[in-house]
């Protein structure tokens, strides 16, 4: 090998070494991006956990308070049978002279 032939080889050592340090800052730079992009996306689990928690909680106030009119008219339907049975019993009593 000639001084020619070293340098030839010199040169394409030297331009795939630099080939190869461009490709491993684009590796580095895709993995940073890559890295703040799942940490983006564990952010979201956790923001969608806390909301699906939010959301429940919400959904079961929505049914107490869809559920309070009737407990409402329960009541009042009670409140009215038991005057209809003591004014029964209380006629009754008066009738028999109690």
């Amino acid at each position: 090998m000639d001084n020619e032939e070293i340098a030839r080889e010199h040169q394409l050592i030297f331009d795939l070494a630099k080939s190869n340090k461009r490709r491993i800052d684009n590796l580095e730079e895709e993995q940073k991006e890559l890295r703040n992009l799942t940490n983006a996306v564990s952010q979201m689990v956790i923001e969608q956990k806390n909301m699906r928690d939010d959301l429940a909680e919400m959904k079961g106030d929505v049914k107490q308070i869809k559920e309070k009119p009737a407990k409402r008219w329960d009541m009042a339907a009670e409140k009215v049978l038991m005057l209809i049975i003591a004014g029964i019993v209380t006629w009754m009593l008066a009738k028999i002279g109690i």
